[in-house]
């Protein structure tokens, strides 16, 4: 009976190792990935309607959200939450440094790191992936003019969630393959 006992208690923390979900919050802004685009105009009456012609092709709803030092940018798909970006225009140094240190307290090791350069900016990607749900990146460029000087710099924090990423991405090569003439 004591072996029994221990089997299923063993079992029971196994299971509870191997299959356990993230602890973490997967959403965005206190809200949990799927928040119906209602609920969302509901809580955030400031939030604003920036949908492109393009989003519109993709089934989604971007709404952008003023705060006095960032801007919050919120995507929906199917009218529901999928993503969220936070946007710090020209952050000091110390900004950056403390973004990047609440981000690792909040979300441990980083998995992924890439920099790279386009023509009229550098660029820094760090990546968590927390769950299968949730994946957060940060990205800092710095943005050049045409004299090749720093014109400003940003920093993005991006919070999403995969599986309704890799939805939207069927979504839209479905809609492609619709207009496609062989």
């Amino acid at each position: 009976m004591k072996k029994f006992i221990f089997c299923i208690f063993l079992l029971s923390v196994l299971s509870e190792i191997c299959f356990s979900q993230s602890k973490k919050f997967e959403g965005y802004d206190n809200m949990a990935w799927g928040t119906t685009l209602e609920e969302f105009k509901n809580k955030n009456p400031s939030a604003y309607d920036q949908t492109s012609e393009d989003n519109r092709t993709r089934n989604e709803k971007l709404f952008y959200k003023d705060g006095t030092s960032v801007t919050r940018v919120y995507r929906f798909f199917n009218n529901k939450l999928c993503w969220g970006r936070t946007v710090y225009m020209n952050p000091s140094e110390a900004t950056l440094m403390a973004v990047l240190e609440k981000l690792k307290d909040e979300y441990g090791t980083l998995y992924d790191f890439n920099e790279g350069n386009d023509k009229d900016c550098d660029y820094y990607v760090l990546t968590w992936y927390v769950s299968s749900n949730l994946t957060v990146m940060l990205e800092a460029k710095d943005m050049y003019n045409s004299y090749g000087r720093i014109s400003s710099t940003l920093l993005f924090i991006t919070y999403q969630n995969d599986k309704t990423m890799f939805k939207i991405e069927n979504y839209e090569k479905q809609q492609r393959m619709k207009n496609l003439e062989l």
